[in-house]
């Protein structure tokens, strides 16, 4: 994995501007219905846009990670766009793993559907449980990864439940990405990130001026980035 200092920074917002490569997901991620499992239609919602999905897919690309792992997955927008440049690299069984409590009872496959149709479900390892258990489960079972996406519940205490599971499971050097960072729970895990976790370097896509604007209004990108640079190492007492 690269280190994401400034000059890479440019490159990547170059990137992310050309990009031209995802009009198929394109298309799919502003319809306003999509397919379950059994084929039926139903209305697309809950989806990330297709400018931060292109975001997901030039980050994946320029950084290539052996391994991916997604907590949330809905109706697979998201899963399609980090999927399609991974594959253009890499095709390994479990190089993208996914969680979703969620994907039968409430979204009916349709996340799962897409992969399958757009011939991107090769890598992927599907869990249908909570984060919370299964992450922890993930590092038992000896899973590391180089890229994780967290768009699960956004509650703060839920959010923080991902990012402190999770940071266990990254590599350093690996990077992870909050989605929804406005959002309430989100918004306030970010600061705690920023405060507290020294062992995660927030990657700033806009310079100084622009940034502590942002952060002042609340107007923060919708995806927030962080690079592991070390192993997260304080003590009992927090230090």
């Amino acid at each position: 994995m690269q280190v994401f200092e400034k000059s890479l920074v440019e490159e990547f917002l170059l990137s992310w501007k050309n990009c031209r490569e995802t009009e198929d997901l394109d298309q799919i991620a502003q319809a306003k219905t999509t397919l379950t499992e059994d084929g039926e239609r139903v209305e697309l919602t809950s989806q990330i846009n297709i400018r931060y999905g292109r975001f997901l897919f030039a980050l994946v690309k320029m950084f290539e990670p052996a391994t991916i792992l997604e907590v949330g997955m809905a109706n697979g927008i998201s899963s399609a766009y980090m999927a399609q440049a991974q594959n253009n690299y890499l095709r390994e069984k479990d190089a993208h793993v996914i969680i979703d409590p969620f994907q039968s009872s409430q979204w009916f496959n349709a996340g799962i559907a897409l992969l399958k149709r757009l011939g991107l479900y090769e890598n992927v390892r599907f869990i249908e449980d909570y984060s919370l258990s299964a992450i922890p489960q993930l590092e038992k079972d000896g899973y590391r990864f180089d890229f994780i996406f967290i768009d699960g519940s956004h509650c703060l205490d839920h959010t923080l439940s991902d990012l402190v599971t999770a940071d266990r499971v990254l590599n350093i050097g690996g990077l992870i990405v909050f989605d929804d960072s406005t959002d309430f729970g989100v918004k306030y895990a970010i600061k705690y990130i920023d405060k507290y976790r020294y062992n995660l370097r927030r990657i700033k896509f806009d310079n100084n001026f622009v940034h502590t604007l942002r952060e002042m209004t609340n107007k923060r990108r919708r995806l927030t980035v962080y690079q592991k640079i070390s192993i997260d190492d304080r003590g009992a007492d927090g230090i």
